[in-house]
């Protein structure tokens, strides 16, 4: 059983902790039934004292509370390693038997308390350690570090079950962004997220009440959360269902990442580790100079940029190509003509510069109908540069004066037989200024044929360098990237694109109706958004599809187009399937303001020496298993899929469920 605690507490008081913890195995008695529970207490964070507490004397009385109530206990508090050590966050759990299992320093600086004269573990190579509890694996993330995605990643690829994220909160303008981080760090790696903040805090001679943030996340449920100032919040840890989910293809994520695909970008990344700052004033000098370089290396080159301006986000409901017709081109072009119609009926303002289109807008969902899909199927469908699909939104785009994005199925001349997901963006001169090529999709599970990046990793940076798996358009309007459905539900995409300096992405996506893994997609949305200070802009496909030739044959897909700003805060939302044109306000001036604040400008902070060697492990779906003939896919059936999962179980970073696992088939033959 999992205990998560509002009380606050200080490591110099081992009284009133012994108590807590005396009083916490009394409740799970209670809770539970038994006569000796298992237990994992998580404390809340405690922040500095005046004095901040001797590590060494903290830990003897930590574990001795542990060892005498019998409990797992963790939390973090601010320490100090030696009379002359800065004072640090560190991350703790006890055994039942006052073992020190994880001692986990924190990475990142206070940024919700507004820097404090702490140091951390910024910059240097993080182990990532997990404990193997008997009831679950668990791996510790302190305070604002559970909004790095990188670093829960690195914990799962450990094998974390359950990440304790002993925290302090804040009730201000970016409190339910953080709170939907936490969510979204248990989305992004089938996990449990637990996290346990104080509901107050001694301030001077003051007391100062705080939020209540205390909270335990599943993947895709509704989390258990503090409902007012009860001392313990108790969730139902149900680790069986989250060993079965991650055994299973279909949300995998740990196994279904290329990993090496992103690992290989941050091992360029990485700068050589420096010393953290160590006061207040530091890190504000710090944060400057981070500030300064990030404008330096990926800020906007033009001398003018129009900063204020509309988008329209189009979503549409072409028909569906069926497997087998003889007229591809002719229904992609009847497609093209019916959503330029609908986009021109506000594209025309003048204040609106940026048009994107859904996923499969020229095609229909997937490309073409059938599940059976083969190259050659796929080949009859795409287009390559040049063609009369870009002179036709070409045209579009300069009569009506804006940028266009939008995806087809694309093949390249100097990479034959390769057909790639693409996502273009044509500038209002009516040129093509960049093209995306999808880096997470539905190939993994042997559904749709087409070539990932990673797919032939090696060949393909030789052919267009690493900058092409994340290329970033500076344009008039802003520094513009795209990105294409699934790659929404894996950060690290996202945060390509925003190392390379996008302001603005364009998502591309095709969802179809259903109630697993809902919430997950539509929240990865807004974290996307928070996580990079972007704006997100999803451009979703909406109705019901009919083949051309066939009554029967039939796909639905449940639109809901939306645009996030890059503060994750929802700037509106279609409100159903069905033809729509969706306008909204890109303010960059705002944006600009939002990065130059060390607070809130997360990406800032995000070193990649912490955990490049994590990604360059072997982990993940491996690149470059498409080498060979292009016209034979190796991954029907998800074989390739499913022996990465057999690896993990082998290896113990899955375990193995108790209980069977059921059907073998899952519901993402139609998620493209």
């Amino acid at each position: 059983m999992i205990i998560l605690s509002q009380a606050a507490w200080t490591p110099a008081n081992k009284k009133a902790v012994g108590a807590l913890a005396t009083a916490a195995v009394n409740e799970a008695r209670r809770q539970s039934g038994a006569a000796k529970p298992e237990v994992l207490l998580l404390l809340p964070h405690s922040p500095a004292a005046k004095k901040p507490t001797d590590e060494k004397k903290a830990f003897v009385a930590l574990a001795a509370v542990a060892k005498s109530n019998r409990l797992y206990l963790a939390g973090s508090a601010v320490v100090k390693a030696g009379a002359k050590a800065p004072a640090q966050t560190i991350g703790f759990l006890f055994s039942p038997q006052g073992k020190l299992l994880l001692r986990v320093p924190k990475i990142t600086p206070d940024l919700v308390e507004g820097f404090t004269d702490t140091t951390s573990a910024l910059g240097q190579p993080n182990d990532f350690p997990v404990a193997k509890l008997p009831f679950a694996q668990v791996g510790i993330l302190c305070g604002e570090d559970i909004h790095f995605a990188h670093y829960a990643r690195a914990l799962a690829f450990h094998g974390a079950e359950i990440i304790l994220n002993p925290s302090i909160e804040r009730s201000d303008r970016h409190f339910n962004a953080r709170s939907l981080s936490r969510f979204g760090r248990a989305g992004d790696n089938t996990a449990y997220i637990a996290t346990a903040c104080p509901i107050e805090m001694n301030d001077g001679k003051q007391t100062v009440k705080l939020p209540n943030a205390t909270a335990f996340y599943h993947w895709e449920r509704a989390e258990t959360r503090a409902q007012g100032t009860e001392t313990f919040v108790i969730p139902d840890l149900d680790i069986e269902w989250l060993r079965r989910t991650r055994a299973t293809p279909e949300r995998s994520f740990i196994a279904i990442l290329r990993a090496d695909v992103y690992g290989r970008g941050y091992k360029k990344w990485a700068t050589k580790p420096k010393p953290a700052p160590k006061t207040r004033d530091g890190w504000l000098k710090e944060a400057q100079a981070r500030i300064a370089a990030e404008a330096k290396a990926t800020g906007p080159q033009r001398k003018e940029y129009e900063e204020q301006y509309d988008v329209c986000i189009i979503q549409s409901v072409p028909r569906l190509i069926p497997l087998g017709v003889n007229n591809a081109r002719e229904i992609i072009n009847l497609n093209l003509t019916e959503s330029l119609a609908l986009a021109a009926s506000r594209a025309n303002i003048p204040s609106v510069r940026l048009v994107v289109f859904p996923e499969f807008w020229l095609t229909g969902p997937g490309g073409i109908g059938g599940v059976q899909r083969t190259v050659r199927d796929m080949e009859r469908v795409a287009i390559s540069y040049p063609d009369e699909v870009f002179d036709k939104i070409g045209k579009f785009a300069q009569d009506n004066k804006v940028f266009v994005a939008f995806q087809n199925f694309e093949v390249h001349p100097k990479l034959p037989g390769r057909v790639f997901n693409s996502a273009f963006l044509i500038d209002d001169a009516g040129k093509l200024v960049h093209t995306y090529r999808k880096n997470q999709c539905a190939d993994v599970w042997g559904f749709l044929p087409d070539t990932t990046p990673g797919s032939i990793l090696d060949k393909y940076l030789d052919t267009f360098g690493y900058e092409a798996l994340f290329p970033v358009a500076d344009t008039s309007i802003g520094r513009l990237a795209n990105m294409i459905c699934f790659d929404n539900m894996h950060p690290e995409v996202a945060y390509g694109l925003r190392h390379a300096g996008a302001e603005v992405i364009m998502h591309s996506s095709s969802e179809p109706h259903g109630g697993d893994g809902r919430r997950a997609w539509d929240n990865a949305r807004i974290l996307r958004a928070y996580e990079n200070t972007c704006y997100m802009l999803s451009a979703i496909d909406g109705g019901e599809y009919k083949s051309v030739d066939s009554e029967v044959m039939t796909f639905f897909r449940r639109g809901h187009t939306r645009l996030v700003n890059f503060d994750g805060t929802l700037q509106g939302t279609v409100d159903g399937p069905g033809p729509v044109v969706f306008r909204g306000h890109i303010d960059l001036a705002g944006l600009r303001r939002a990065r130059a604040n060390p607070r809130v400008n997360f990406a800032l902070w995000n070193d990649a020496a912490v955990y490049a060697d994590h990604y360059n492990a072997g982990m993940g779906f491996p690149s470059n298993l498409w080498a060979g003939d292009p016209y034979t896919n190796p991954y029907l059936g998800a074989g390739k899929l499913r022996e990465v999962i057999a690896q993990y179980l082998a290896k113990g970073i899955y375990v193995a469920p108790k209980t069977k696992l059921g059907s073998d088939r899952y519901r993402t033959s139609d998620q493209v």
